[in-house]
Order: C-alpha cells, then structure tokens, then sequence
C-alpha cells in the first residue's frame, strides 16, 4: 500500500471519527493528513510528509477552531442589527401561544417561524415583526397588531 494511500486513509478516518465525535479537533488532522497524502503522491520523503502534515493540522486547527466552535454552537456573530431582520416590519398570526421568556411560533405567508414577545399574545392573534433575538436570527421578536391581514 503507497504512503498516499495511507494518508488518505488516515484523513478520512479522522473525518469520521469527527463526524462521531463532534468535537471539531481531528477535522484538521484528517486535513493534515489530506496535505500529507499529497506530498506522498508528489514523491516527496517521509519526513516532509510528517512536517506537512503537523503544520497543516495546527495551522487549520489555529485559524479555524474558534470560529468554527462559534459557527456551530450557534454563537456567529450576527451581520446585521437585531432591529434590521429582513422580515422586520412584516405581519403574521400566532399559532403557538407567546408567554414572556418563552418561544411560541408565528406564521408569515405559510411559513412558520419561532417568535418571541415581550407580553403574552394569544394563538391567531395578528402580530408585528420586530426584528429577530440578539445573536440568533431564526427566532423572532415581534409585538401584538391590530391589523388582520399578512404579508405587507
């Protein structure tokens, strides 16, 4: 068996042990061991291989593990505003209940959404987007209306 394949089997080892383990550290060995494959498959010696494959995997590992934690843990910082949601403004009807502190769900042309409201607002009741949660833009914030039409 060639030293590229070997490499390769490493990496996608690593890969899968990741996809089971979820704890975004042997991504960047498999990486690693991805970039040791091609220097294996360009005929390059063993140790080259070795030192390309620790620099690739603390290289990705530096550069990327902290943003990817955030990514994936749902903390990514935001781009825009809390107020400045693309559904800011519009109307929809309740049809999960909205308690304070809890999340309901709102439904905006048929699609639904989780919602959040300062007071309670009862189910099919008409309610005002106000923005979306600080830090997680799938749950939004809205206020009771007395429209009784959606969509605008």
């Amino acid at each position: 068996m060639s030293a590229s394949t070997i490499w390769i089997l490493l990496g996608t080892l690593c890969f899968g042990v990741e996809v089971i383990s979820m704890t975004l550290v042997l991504v960047f060995f498999g990486v690693g061991a991805w970039a040791a494959a091609a220097a294996a498959w360009l005929d390059l010696a063993f140790v080259p291989q070795v030192l390309i494959f620790i620099t690739c995997s603390l290289l990705t590992s530096v550069l990327l593990r902290s943003r990817l934690c955030r990514v994936f843990s749902g903390q990514a910082r935001t781009s825009r505003p809390a107020s400045e949601h693309l559904l800011s403004g519009r109307t929809g009807v309740v049809t999960k209940a909205l308690h304070p502190g809890e999340t309901g769900e709102i439904s905006i042309d048929g699609s639904f959404w989780r919602a959040v409201a300062e007071s309670g607002i009862a189910e099919g009741k008409p309610v005002r987007v106000l923005g979306h949660r600080p830090g997680d833009e799938l749950v939004l914030r809205v206020s009771v209306t007395e429209e009784n039409t959606q969509g605008k």
